[in-house]
């Protein structure tokens, strides 16, 4: 489970509060066959942006404001297949009134509506369409929101659907959790966490701050890996196999690196990240991460021998740092065998710096008697 400490959240509204995705594509795609405008072009780029700009961009020859007036009239009176997303209105009345919004870049008049239809209250900060000059993709509505609650953009956080919104946040200085809804989680891949339902969230009220509980911490990510999760007990056999694959090169030891026993051992201290890529979504790497206070340590990086060299390793350590950093550490470390020195200016890379030694005690023993010590290196988060 990851935690989320915040000092209020701001809501997008269609495709995370309100399930709006078949009335948005069906009147938009209406309205483009309707204006003789790419519909797909239409489709592909209306949803997280404010109408107004859509307008715009796909049909500067149109009067922009006059299009969107009547359009998001249509969208208020289109109910078909509007519902309420499940959890919604459960978690935000368990959240003070002053310390949660909406950001939305429908109309206010649409907003309103939509909210009404869910059943779930119209709060005391929306800020919408016509509360900005400029909209998601730009940070102004997400910092808009955070100054009518009257804290600090670092102190809130965002629930998204959309990649425009995901970048709106965080350029305004928030992390943002991403609602795998409208869009994949492919798409998704710079939010702080992606979620499939509110069911993975649970939220604790203290005095002066709100802790949001993901449940089942799970990653999407750019590149080869594809997203990131923590492991169960039914992946320790397919774990093990590509930890000894890995870590055939270690032929200093007696036997395998790794078996069941010592890996369920592991995880009554810690957790082991999966990594996913690849077209077939297949696990491609590995990395154990430990809790100890405010510093995290991380260990047994295992990449598939069959992906080496496509960067996944440096994708795992910073899947690490940011699943330590989420647990409130402010600095990582991690050892480095002294037999595997070629390890060393990759970690550097990373900006680890060695800071001592420490004897080390392996599992397995060191064939013909090879001495052994640990490296100790260690980041700021």
């Amino acid at each position: 489970m990851t935690t989320f400490r915040c000092a209020a959240i701001l809501f997008d509204l269609d495709g995370v509060l309100v399930d709006s995705t078949r009335s948005v594509e069906r009147q938009w795609r209406a309205w483009a066959r309707e204006r003789r405008v790419d519909e797909e072009k239409v489709a592909a780029v209306a949803h997280g942006v404010r109408a107004i700009e859509v307008v715009r961009a796909l049909a500067p020859h149109l009067d922009a404001e006059t299009e969107v007036r009547n359009l998001e009239a249509r969208e208020a009176d289109d109910r078909d297949g509007v519902l309420v997303m499940p959890g919604a209105v459960k978690l935000v009345n368990e959240i003070p009134e002053r310390r949660w919004g909406v950001v939305t870049s429908g109309t206010r008049h649409l907003a309103t509506a939509r909210l009404k239809l869910a059943g779930i209250p119209v709060p005391r900060v929306m800020i919408t369409a016509d509360d900005v000059v400029n909209g998601k993709p730009h940070p102004e509505p997400y910092l808009k929101g955070a100054e009518l609650l009257g804290v600090k953009p670092e102190d809130c956080l965002v629930i998204e659907d959309a990649p425009a919104g995901i970048q709106s946040a965080h350029l305004g200085g928030m992390k943002v959790i991403a609602f795998a809804s409208t869009f994949g989680k492919e798409e998704l891949g710079d939010a702080d966490a992606v979620i499939q339902s509110f069911s993975q969230l649970s939220v604790v009220v203290q005095t002066a701050y709100l802790l949001l509980n993901v449940d089942g911490w799970t990653r999407s990510m750019k590149g080869n890996i594809s997203r990131v999760r923590v492991a169960t007990p039914l992946d320790t056999s397919a774990i093990v196999a590509l930890t000894n694959a890995a870590f055939a090169v270690e032929t200093f030891l007696d036997g395998t690196r790794t078996n069941e026993a010592d890996l369920a051992e592991k995880m009554d201290r810690g957790e082991l990240l999966l990594g996913y890529g690849g077209k077939s979504d297949q696990l491609v790497a590995s990395v154990y991460v430990e809790i100890r206070g405010t510093r995290g340590y991380f260990g047994m990086l295992a990449v598939d021998p069959a992906h080496q060299g496509e960067g996944l390793g440096r994708a795992m350590v910073r899947a690490a740092e940011d699943y330590c950093r989420e647990q409130g550490c402010t600095a990582m470390d991690l050892s480095v065998l002294s037999l595997r020195p070629e390890l060393l200016p990759l970690y550097r890379k990373l900006g680890y710096v060695e800071n001592g030694t420490e004897q080390f005690r392996p599992s397995r023993p060191f064939k013909n008697g090879m001495d052994c010590h640990c490296i100790l290196m260690s980041k700021k988060l």
